[in-house]
């Protein structure tokens, strides 16, 4: 089968960013264990910025596919629309609803003299964690009620 270009291009961008992880994640790693690595060394930056763009780049390609997806289902089936809006709103409702339980103490931690211990950082460094915990625990639920669903399938 013959490959397009944009799969070519696609897969060299993939194994690209791979390899450039592996790279700094080994050279982190490396410095952690020789015991040279502080908060401002260079290594932990340069992985630290690579993290940054990775998410930069996951957040916007997905939020361009999504539009994409969005205009091609208008013309084609405008009734697969309500789909894409009930799991934009349910991530929506999960931000808030976990924006809102988050706390905004700022923490008194010994020694720290960073800038992100203010209400701000800590009400969304909350919720995502709160997100992260929830769509775990939904992930693993549906891991076992497929596993279910399938044992049941299978006996009648």
């Amino acid at each position: 089968m013959k490959r397009s270009v944009f799969d070519k291009i696609s897969t060299g961008v993939l194994w690209g960013c791979i390899l450039v992880t592996l790279i700094l994640s080994v050279w982190f790693y490396g410095a952690y264990y020789a015991h040279s690595i502080d908060k401002e060394s260079p290594v932990v930056m340069a992985l630290l910025d690579w993290l940054f763009i990775l998410l930069v780049i996951t957040v916007s390609t997905a939020l361009i596919f999504s539009f994409f997806y969005v205009i091609r289902q208008w013309k084609e089936n405008p009734k697969r629309i309500r789909r894409f809006v009930v799991v934009v709103a349910a991530w929506g409702l999960l931000l808030s609803a976990t924006w809102l339980s988050g706390n905004g103490t700022p923490l008194s931690l010994i020694g720290y003299k960073g800038n992100e211990n203010t209400y701000l950082w800590l009400k969304i460094t909350d919720m995502w964690l709160y997100s992260i915990y929830i769509l775990s625990c939904f992930a693993f639920l549906a891991l076992l009620g497929g596993i279910i669903w399938s044992y049941f399938k299978k006996g009648s």
